[in-house]
């Protein structure tokens, strides 16, 4: 079972899944490319908020236009 508080999966979760194994790999690639975003948005929230803001507005626009 994966506990979803934690950043991994319980010990019995990874011992009984052969994909695991593969699917741990994929979450610590990710968690490395997000992390320097992560670090953008804790150092400047205001601009991480508009920059959400604007793109949403876009996105909202192009449905609009289909």
């Amino acid at each position: 079972m994966i506990n979803r508080v934690a950043d991994h999966p319980s010990s019995t979760a990874a011992s009984t899944s052969p994909a695991s194994d593969r699917q741990l790999i994929g979450a610590e690639d990710v968690h490395k490319l997000l992390q320097p975003i992560e670090q953008w948005i804790t150092h400047y929230p205001a601009a991480a908020l508009a920059s959400a803001f604007v793109v949403g507005v876009a996105v909202a626009w192009w449905i609009k236009r289909k």
